[in-house]
Parts: C-alpha cells; structure tokens; sequence
C-alpha cells in the first residue's frame, strides 16, 4: 500500500496495488509519512473499506476531526460487538457508530439528554446488542468521564444492529417499533401457554426479527408449500391461526404480504415454545 495522505498520526489515506483507495489506522502510523511512500505494514491495525464514495469521503472527514483517543475508543467497542456476535459488522458501523457517539458526548456535555422510545423494545428483543451497548456506556465514562444515560445504550444497540442485519436505520427502527406488537399477539392468544424460559421460546423471536427484517426490506420469498400449510393447519390448529394474527399485523405495518408457507414455519415455531 503507498500513501496518499496522512489524516492524522493514527489514520492515513492510502492506495493498494489494485489502486483502490483505503483508510488505515495503527498507533503512529502517519507520524512524519509523505505521499507516494510505501506504509509500513508492521504499523497497520486496521484497514476501512467503504461500500460507496460518499461514505468514504465521510469516514475521512470523521477521522480527521475526532481526536484519537476517541477513534481508539469507539474502534474497541465495534471490535467488542464482532466477539461478542461472532459476526464482522459491516464496515459503516465505524462511521455511523463513531458519529453518534461524538454528539452523545457533545449533547451530553452542553446537559442535554435525548430519550429513545424504542429503550424497552431493544432491551427485550436485541438483549446482546443492548449489552454491547451498556459496555459502550462504560467505555465512554471509563474514557471520556462522561456518563451517558441508558437511553444511549439502546441508540448504541441499534446502530449494531443495524451493521449486524446490514439494514438501514429506519428499517431497523421500525423492526423494533412492531416487534413488541407481534409478540403480544403470541402472548395473549386463547388456547397457547408459552415457556419464556425454554430455548425454543428464544429461537421464536429470533423467527419474528428475521421475518419482520424481510418484510421491511421487501425479500420475503413468494415460496408457496399448500401442502405444509394445510398440514400444518390441521395438526395445530391454535398456533397456526395465531401464526396467521401475527403475520396480518405484520403485513399491515410493512405493507408486504407473508406467504402461508411461512406462517406455517411460524406456526411450528410457536407451538415448540408453548409449555
């Protein structure tokens, strides 16, 4: 990789052989480098590859203006959300992240404190993600002696989420909005007793975030199984009709019809977490 610029001593702006312009970071790694040189490899800590010009001229300018400290810091909490996940967020989280919390900081700063509707919702149904983002709380006081509310722990949530789903944020946003909904469908329907402390409780309403994820992002699967559905209708009758209740209301906000093949998957899904 030759150099293009140093964005600071921790960042430059550099080229690989393919000529592909990319953003490093490492510990010192643009002290005294001058364009045209070749980076020193041993120094690279991490290499930002953005998926459109717009958003690599942003993650620029982002790095340019935050200190280091506070690119260290956002940097090990996006790498603590990969181990924790198991996943590589998609590479924007470092923007989008690393955005939000310089204003909470700033906000927080000059008394202002802004509430997350959504704080109840991502508590339940995101609990790892909202666990990063108590972890990030803690970072950002441990380092910036600033203490962000909990209300900052979910907005941090659904940043990861929104990277772990590869989504925008107004469609994660209104995933969260509908999930609550949908499961008080399942919770209140006549004739169904669920087991919340049963894994296949936990596997359901990881059901419900991937089928509410599609349905936003308009790629549920027009797949047709009449066979499984009317199997499936007849054998389990309750939780099929259930299944239907939960999947008109989710058609309903999304404005994306679920196919019976898939209310019937949902239907098995309820009825393994029933008691």
């Amino acid at each position: 990789m030759k150099v293009l610029k140093a964005i600071n001593n921790n960042v430059v702006s550099c080229v690989d052989d393919n000529g592909k312009e990319l953003v490093v970071m490492g510990r010192g790694l643009g002290f005294h480098v001058r364009p045209g040189e070749k980076l020193n490899h041993q120094l690279v800590e991490k290499v930002f590859r953005m998926d459109s010009p717009e958003e690599f001229t942003r993650l620029k300018d982002l790095f340019a203006r935050l200190p280091g400290d506070l690119l260290e810091l956002c940097s090990r909490i996006i790498d603590h959300a990969n181990q924790t996940l198991g996943r590589r967020l998609n590479e924007s989280i470092y923007l989008t992240l690393t955005d939000h919390i310089q204003f909470a900081i700033q906000r927080s700063r000059q008394g202002i404190n802004l509430q997350n509707a959504l704080l109840t919702e991502v508590r339940v149904f995101y609990p790892k993600e909202f666990a990063i983002g108590e972890y990030a709380l803690e970072q950002i006081c441990l380092g910036q002696g600033v203490a962000l509310p909990a209300d900052e722990a979910a907005s941090v949530a659904l940043h990861i989420v929104n990277a772990e789903y590869d989504s925008s944020m107004n469609i994660t946003m209104r995933v969260a909005q509908t999930l609550q909904p949908m499961a008080r469908i399942l919770e209140s329907w006549p004739g169904l007793q669920l087991d919340k402390q049963q894994l296949c409780y936990d596997e359901l309403i990881v059901h419900l975030k991937f089928m509410a994820m599609q349905a936003f992002r308009q790629e549920q699967k027009a797949w047709a199984d009449n066979l499984l559905a009317e199997t499936v209708q007849r054998s389990i009758p309750e939780a099929y009709a259930c299944a239907q209740a939960v999947s008109l209301y989710l058609t309903e906000q999304s404005g994306n019809a679920v196919s019976t093949a898939e209310q019937a998957c949902l239907a098995i899904c309820i009825r393994r977490a029933c008691v």
